[in-house]
């Protein structure tokens, strides 16, 4: 029994020297927690994130946070306030600062009364960031005739053989982004690494998963450019680079930069498990990534986790397998970690994925949104190995004017947790009867 929580409490060296206290990591999830259109952090979100720091996840990474306003995803996501105006600048940093300091534990109101986590440790503190591009859904922000952007003019498409009525309203035609507004991509991402330095978080880390801008670039099928940042393997990998070496010139060595990738796109013609696998070996070979979180799919392939469930009924943990690769492919000596996210549920998967080295650190999404404190069970050794486990809550079924659409049964669940951190950032217990009413009542839009 000690051997297995010892492990579990055992601490990570960071290429950079940070360190993450233990092998937990708080994966991003959709929190919909700020103003319509996007927005600052606020007392909802610090009291969801205190919560977590008290937790005792090692590595917290935030939900998506905006490089750019006009291409959000959800409608109430956070966002980097645009370059040139001073004053609202300042405004935002006032609260992203709280958010850091709520994200370590610490008090956020008044820097002298920091409250320390029961056992002492405080958690690492990493905001992810992220460009939705052809994801980003119409009037989020952006206005409904206004197109979102992509490596190339290839629509979202969800269903397999067609692209469906759904998809051209939620979406539309995405506009080809010039070279230009590529290095405006680039800037955005680099300047708001050091907006969160500066904040006091810990690192960034870039989402090049899931189907968004980043994610878009490196994949065969939705990059058809010929230019320096598409045409072949290697230049669709160049817009991460430049981004990657910009942060590095810009924030402090002890800064964390990791990013999460898809071990897969799962979808045909998309981003296979050897490119990823490529993708990994060069981000190891520039010397300045600290982790990358596996993970996998789009919005164009939502089933992927189901699927995936099917699979790990006798192993746990979605992309374990790709992780196994991804270790053996590393340049000898190199220190990167690998952080596999999705599926895990007990200590014993979680430790035997751990002691296997398959990976360095386990993410943990869902369960996170029902068990705030789901770490200090599993790291209790008074607790056996039989209950040392993840509370499991099913969605109740979609109602009946959600279209049957993949996308949307998807969408739906994500609801469903959203709802539950609401209650978190609200000061009340999680609920598997909370009323969706209630949670879409309380969003700050009505605030």
């Amino acid at each position: 029994m000690g051997s297995k929580t010892d492990l579990l409490w055992s601490t990570i060296t960071l290429p950079c020297g940070a360190v993450i206290p233990n092998r937990f990591t708080k994966a991003p999830m959709e929190e919909m927690l700020s103003t319509l259109g996007g927005g600052k952090p606020n007392d909802d979100v610090y009291r969801l994130y205190k919560a977590w720091a008290d937790g005792g996840w090692g590595l917290i990474i935030t939900g998506n946070v905006a490089v750019d306003r006009r291409y959000i995803g959800m409608f109430f996501d956070m966002v980097v306030p645009d370059a040139g105006n001073e004053k609202v600048d300042a405004e935002y940093l006032t609260e992203f600062i709280k958010y850091a300091r709520a994200t370590k534990g610490f008090d956020v109101g008044d820097a002298r009364a920091d409250s320390s986590p029961p056992d002492g440790r405080r958690p690492l503190a990493v905001v992810q960031l992220v460009h939705c591009g052809r994801q980003s859904m119409r009037c989020a922000y952006r206005m409904p005739w206004v197109p979102a952007v992509a490596p190339s003019v290839v629509p979202v498409q969800t269903f397999r053989d067609k692209r469906s009525w759904f998809d051209a309203i939620m979406f539309g035609t995405p506009h080809a982004l010039t070279f230009d507004e590529v290095q405006d991509v680039i800037h955005r991402f680099i300047r708001a690494a050091v907006f969160m330095e500066k904040a006091g978080f810990d690192g960034i880390e870039l989402h090049a998963a899931h189907g968004y801008l980043l994610s878009s670039f490196l994949s065969p099928k939705t990059n058809l450019r010929d230019d320096e940042y598409g045409g072949d393997a290697e230049r669709r990998f160049r817009i991460i680079r430049e981004i990657i070496e910009g942060i590095r010139e810009k924030v402090s060595p002890k800064f964390v930069v990791g990013i999460k990738l898809n071990s897969s796109d799962y979808i045909h013609g998309g981003q296979t498990e050897d490119d990823a696998l490529q993708n990994v070996k060069w981000l190891a070979e520039t010397n300045m990534v600290d982790f990358v979180e596996v993970s996998g799919g789009s919005y164009e392939s939502p089933a992927f986790a189901e699927s995936a469930s099917e699979r790990t009924k006798q192993r746990e943990g979605f992309f374990v397998g790709f992780a196994q690769r991804a270790h053996s492919i590393l340049p000898s000596g190199c220190r990167m970690c690998i952080i596999v996210t999705g599926g895990f549920q007990t200590r014993a998967g979680i430790y035997d994925t751990l002691a296997s080295g398959v990976a360095d650190s386990v993410g943990i999404g869902r369960p996170a949104c029902l068990e705030p404190h789901l770490p200090r069970k599993l790291m209790d050794s008074t607790v056996s190995d039989e209950d040392a486990k993840a509370v499991v809550w099913k969605p109740p079924a979609p109602p009946v004017f959600i279209p049957k659409l993949p996308l949307a049964g998807f969408g739906w669940a994500t609801m469903w947790h959203s709802a539950q951190l609401h209650l978190i950032a609200h000061g009340d217990p999680t609920d598997p009867h909370a009323s969706m009413g209630s949670f879409f009542y309380n969003l700050h839009f009505w605030k």
